[in-house]
């Protein structure tokens, strides 16, 4: 029986578009999950649809706002606390609640995969949905640095931050299962948005090259696996076997890439007309990659 996987990068508050290309997937193409990989919003996405609780997914996305997701401000007291030692400028606690709130372990039904980097080792770490500390693994995959606080998963496991430091796209996260496709929602384009005014404070510069540099790095990620699956293919059809330095032949993969063609928003941008719009871009772009408009 063939299997699907579905990778989802982070991106913040642009994770709307996501709910939505899924959702048309799912209800108007017939797609389900067998593996999913996320990272970032890619990892809280990723964990409620392998849970199947599709609609609970888009009801948490369309009452969100900003103080579900964070609190604080940047002002002279976040200056004033950051000087003395604070750990992050915002406070995560809302996210953390939904997390506890609506994470499940035992109804996780799909391979799930979670990613995210440990500040203190440096190394990438995936974290299954049978892990014990997923709910944990959930919310240090969405940890900015700097933003947010570094999260303890375990004690091997310690100063967790956001996946997307070491994997933007968790491509590599899903092929080891060997799915028959892989399919990609990722909340960036090719190319990053013009900067149409100024930067006032250093969080702004901050996300502005985090998004730049998400950007990029995203499109090369998307790019190698896209080159040497057709390589891949070419070789094939030619009756050469091409093998990584392992020795290991390299398998082609159905795929499809899904991603918005213009800049969707700020990272943290949860105002209910932005995630509304977002979601409906990600519909559209569903619908013109994979349906009518393919």
């Amino acid at each position: 029986m063939a299997r699907t996987a579905l990778v989802l990068s982070g991106g913040g508050a642009k994770g709307a578009f996501q709910v939505g290309a899924e959702k048309y997937l799912r209800e108007e193409m017939g797609y389900r999950w067998d593996i999913i990989a996320g990272v970032s919003v890619g990892a809280l996405n990723g964990v409620m649809l392998a849970m199947e609780k599709y609609r609970r997914l888009e009801a948490i996305w369309r009452t969100i706002c900003d103080n579900k997701v964070y609190r604080g401000k940047v002002n002279l007291l976040t200056a004033w606390q950051l000087f003395r030692g604070a750990r992050s400028i915002y406070d995560n606690d809302p996210l953390a609640r939904i997390i506890e709130r609506e994470v499940e372990p035992g109804e996780i039904r799909a391979d799930l995969r979670v990613g995210s980097v440990s500040l203190a080792s440096g190394r990438y770490t995936i974290f299954r949905g049978d892990h014990p500390d997923i709910k944990k693994a959930i919310l240090a995959s969405t940890v900015v640095p700097i933003l947010w606080p570094p999260q303890h998963v375990s004690d091997e496991c310690r100063l967790m931050v956001d996946g997307t430091l070491r994997r933007f796209s968790p491509i590599g996260d899903v092929l080891d299962a060997e799915p028959d496709e892989v399919v990609i929602i990722n909340c960036w384009p090719k190319h990053p948005a013009p900067l149409n005014r100024p930067l006032t404070n250093v969080l702004e510069i901050g996300l502005r090259a985090l998004e730049i540099a998400t950007a990029g790095i995203i499109y090369s990620d998307i790019h190698e696996f896209t080159h040497i699956n057709r390589n891949v293919l070419e070789a094939a059809e030619r009756g050469v076997v091409l093998t990584n330095v392992k020795g290991k032949p390299y398998r082609h993969y159905r795929y499809m890439v899904i991603e918005p063609e213009k800049h969707l928003s700020p990272l943290l941008d949860f105002s209910h007309d932005t995630v509304m719009r977002n979601m409906e871009l990600g519909w559209q772009r569903a619908r013109a990659v994979a349906g009518e408009g393919g």
